[in-house]
This record gives C-alpha cells, structure tokens and sequence, in this order.
C-alpha cells in the first residue's frame, strides 16, 4: 500500500492511499461475489456466477465502487498503523478514484500552538478604588434593609406612610374595588387611582372612617376616563417606616462591629476585594487576547470549531427549555432556523475555542497542571458543609477529578497571566518544556514526511 501524507491548514492532514494491485484485486473478487449473490446474472443461478460473468454483467467500475467501499475502514485503519498518525476524530473521506484506485482522506489532527514570546506581553493596570460615597451608598442599602414600619397611634397619615383599609369604590354601576385588607402607600400622585386620591387619606388615623368623591381625567386610559367616583373606606392600620440611625449601634445591629467605623472599613474592604476581582478577571482576558494577537500559531481543525459551536447550541437550549419555549419553536417564531443559527454561532465559538487552547498551552508552559492534593483539598472545601453523599461520589470519580483539575487549572492560569502582564511572573528555566514538545513534534513531523509550514 502506497501513501502520500501531506501537512494542511488548521491543523488537518492529508493521506493519498493507493491499495496494492493485490488487495484490490482480491477485493474485487469479494464484491463480485456479494454481487452475484445480491442479483441474477443472465446464464447462472444466483450466486453461482463466475467472476469474469460478472465483471462483463455490470462492469470493473461498479464492482470497483463495491470494492472500494468495503475495505475502506480497512485501508483506514492500516493506514493509521503504518503512518503513526493519530487523528482526534475520524477522518473524512475527500476524493476517491477507480482507475487506479486511490482513496484521499483529510484528518483532524491535534492543534498547533505556538505562543511565541508571549512572556513579553506588558500591560498597565489601573489601581482599583473606593470613594467615600460609594460605602455611605452601601451603608444607606443596609439601612434600608433594616427599616421597620411601626404603627402610628397620635400622629396622622403623610405622604411614605402605609395604610392598611376596608375600601369600596364604584363609579356609577362599575365596581371600582372591594377589598377588606387593601394596602396603600401614599404618595404625592396616585399611579393606579385618580388624582387627589392619595390626599383624601392625609391626616387619617387608625379607626377612622372616609368618604369622598374624586373624577377621572378625561383623558384617563380606560372606559372610566371623566367618570366621577365614590369611595368608602375603613383605616385599619397607619404604619411609617423607621430607620435605624447610622451610628455605633447600627454598626451592632448588622454585626460583630463595635463601631460604625469598623463597619465602614469592612464595607471598604468588601468593596476593594468585590472590584479586585472582577478588574483581575478583566485584565487577564486583557492579557490573554493580546497573547492571541502576537502567536506564532494557533491551529486547529473545523472539526473543534463545530464541537464547540454544538456546544454553544446545547447551552442555548437549557436556557430556552427554563423559560419554557422549546429552542425549534423560538426559532419557527423569530423566522430563523438552524443552520442559520450555528453560522451565527460559529464566530463566537472559534473565539472561545482560541482562547481555551491558548490557556491549555499556557497551563502546559508554565507548569501549572493540578495535583492530587490540590484535587483533595478542592474536595475538601466543597465537602465541609455539604452532606451529599452523591456530590462526593462523583467528585472522586475520573470525572469529577477531570473537572475539578480543569477548575483548578483554570485558575492559576488567571493568576499566571496577571503576573506575566505586570511583569511579576516567576522565572522558568531556559529551555521549557514547551520548546522540548514542540521541537519533538517537528521531528515527528519531518519523519512522518510531512512538510512543515513555516
């Protein structure tokens, strides 16, 4: 058997295969065979027809598609062990001729990075603050949360305060409301009754009964727009809104704080420590798109870019599936369909799947591959207060550690690129173990006779 390989774009291979006269020939004689045994050839019984009888019946080129087709995964696969490839799906089958017959196949192979002098990367970074206004604004949401409404017993009712009522309105013969628990905050302009509605009810205390008449505007959206309306209504309850005052005791009351400004510090350093994050997050995807933009190399084969936009497709229909609209019935809805859909996709998934491969390398170049106890300790965390005896099953699977490391790994190479992009990375010996792959994969290549691009 005769093979050609030869080195393409994104990361594919390509094998020219020419059988041996030999393997084709005793091919031929199996498809004859199976022919003759599938149909009548004029002069013989079926399946007793000689090959010759056949070959002149139907002619050499349809028994050599027959042929062709069956030791192909044969010819595949001795076309694997003889070249040392391996290929990360299957191969796909370009071209075939018959005369002779030779099969072209395309293989995905494993993606080629190359980063390049990524360590040279150098990026500012903005120092990450905290105003004074910011932590009386949290404060105030605390606070806020800390109100009470407590019941009026001397005072009447004003505008923020909220009234518990027996109501009845009508307007002519329409009932307008009926309700024996009806609650109201007042407010300066009513959204859901006329205007002067709110006003009728400042200055009422619990117990007191009110009677009055309001119009609708004429231009009030709905049929009631210039009715005029009558209302009765019992005061149940007047309750105002109390807020703790902003002092020591507050900082107390919202925890172990001895003093209001201890409880501004921990806001402070909450804060600090929330916008860290999230500035670290962006920096590094910072670092990382410019890494990208100067590599050498980064190949892959299609056949990762539709993985990943099946992925994003997947993710799609979860979310669609919660909302409770099939992801095929919003796209009948939107007019849109599949194909169009993962077309659309296909530039948002290369760009995740060269930033994944581009952290794959990075975790590789810089040692920062996940170890058993940092696996353990990972468990440990998660385990402290659960008591899931299936979390923990599948935590210690191959899986769960699969996902854990690739958590883990992910992290430190968030971390890593922080400090390659301000310059404090640690040093790594001269020659890395990246440049030992890589120079190990070029030989490989040039022995497999493949030509290197570049």
């Amino acid at each position: 058997m005769n093979i050609t390989q030869e080195y393409l774009p994104n990361a594919q291979v390509a094998l020219t295969i020419q059988p041996d006269e030999e393997q084709v020939e005793k091919a031929l004689r199996k498809a004859a065979t199976k022919v003759a045994q599938r149909y009548t050839v004029p002069g013989f019984r079926k399946g007793k027809a000689p090959y010759a009888a056949v070959v002149r019946a139907f002619g050499k080129e349809a028994l050599l598609e027959q042929a062709a087709e069956d030791m192909s995964d044969q010819i595949y696969q001795e076309a694997l062990r003889e070249t040392g490839l391996k290929p990360i799906g299957q191969g796909v089958l370009e071209d075939i001729t018959f005369d002779p017959l030779v099969y072209r196949l395309v293989l995905p192979m494993s993606p080629r990075i190359d980063l390049g002098d990524y360590r040279s990367v150098r990026l500012e970074r903005s120092p990450v603050e905290v105003t004074d206004e910011e932590i009386e604004a949290e404060l105030l949401k605390m606070q806020e949360q800390q109100t009470e409404w407590l019941p009026l017993e001397d005072e009447g009712a004003v505008h923020g305060d909220l009234l518990t009522m027996q109501i009845r309105g009508t307007a002519g013969d329409d009932e307008i409301i009926d309700d024996d628990a009806f609650e109201l905050i007042l407010e300066a302009e009513s959204k859901d009754f006329p205007p002067g509605f709110d006003q009728q009810f400042l200055g009422v205390k619990a117990g007191e009964d009110v009677a009055f008449d309001v119009a609708y505007p004429e231009e009030w959206p709905s049929d009631r727009a210039g009715a005029e309306a009558h209302f009765d209504a019992a005061i149940l309850s007047v309750k105002r809104q109390e807020k703790p005052a902003l002092d020591d005791d507050f900082a107390l009351l919202v925890g172990d704080y001895e003093t209001l400004d201890e409880l501004k510090e921990n806001v402070r350093t909450g804060l600090l420590d929330h916008r860290q994050r999230e500035a670290d997050i962006t920096y590094a995807d910072t670092v990382l798109k410019t890494i990208i933009e100067g590599a050498v190399t980064i190949e892959y084969p299609p056949l990762l870019v539709d993985s990943a936009v099946d992925q994003l497709i997947a993710e799609q229909e979860q979310i669609m599936r919660r909302s409770g609209l099939p992801l095929n019935e919003y796209l009948r809805l939107t007019g849109q369909d599949e194909a169009g859909m993962r077309q659309r996709l296909r530039g948002r998934a290369e760009a995740g799947l060269r930033s994944d491969l581009t952290l794959d390398a990075l975790v590789h170049l810089e040692g920062l591959n996940a170890t058993e106890d940092e696996i353990h300790e990972r468990i440990a965390e998660m385990m402290a207060d659960e008591q899931d005896d299936n979390l923990l099953t599948f935590l210690e699977s191959p899986a769960g550690h699969h996902a854990l490391s690739h958590d883990i790994e992910r992290q430190k190479a968030i971390r890593r690129l922080i400090a390659i992009g301000d310059g404090t990375a640690p040093e790594l010996p001269e020659e890395t173990i990246y440049d030992e792959a890589q120079a190990e994969s070029v030989q490989e290549l040039a022995a497999q006779g493949l030509e290197i691009p570049g």
